[in-house]
């Protein structure tokens, strides 16, 4: 009595009608997918590189108006008066660093700005930094989003 195992029984049976009928309905489903699935991975990828970039801009305005806050001998002239442009130098040119340093971009056309102020009366003056960018994303999504972030920060004073 001869006995076959039953997988290379399986492996001799001829295919179904209906199986090799299905060969093709493959491909034409994949080909319906495809151009969803690519769609919906774009979308996510350009939707995490925004939060990131509003992330770094959150960071930038953050070092930038801690740098404008930190007590500096130099932030007064020799009489005594309050200058208020250093205080804007340094923290213009900190948040600048991050924001170059950090942001992710796709092209040229995303260019960050980043402006300073400082307001207030002696003993009370505070220091606001801004930062902008418009973030433009993939190819696909070529439609500028404005991302901006702003802190404010008491400046240390004697």
């Amino acid at each position: 009595m001869n006995r076959m195992r039953t997988n290379i029984a399986m492996l001799r049976a001829p295919a179904s009608e209906h199986t090799q009928t299905q060969k093709g309905a493959v491909m034409v489903e994949f080909a319906f997918i495809l151009p969803i699935f690519l769609l919906l991975l774009f979308g996510v990828i350009t939707f995490s590189v925004a939060l990131y970039n509003r992330t770094v801009l959150c960071l930038a305005v953050r070092e930038g108006a801690r740098m404008g806050a930190l007590y500096d001998a130099n932030n007064y002239d020799s009489n005594g008066n309050f200058v208020s442009s250093n205080v804007i130098t340094k923290a213009n040119a900190a948040a600048m660093q991050v924001l170059n340093n950090d942001l992710v971009t796709f092209g040229p056309g995303m260019n960050p700005t980043a402006t300073t102020s400082v307001s207030g009366a002696a003993g009370q003056r505070t220091v606001t930094v801004t930062a902008n960018i418009n973030y433009t994303g993939l190819y696909i999504f070529s439609n500028a989003l404005s991302l901006s972030a702003t802190t404010i920060m008491r400046l240390e004073e004697d």
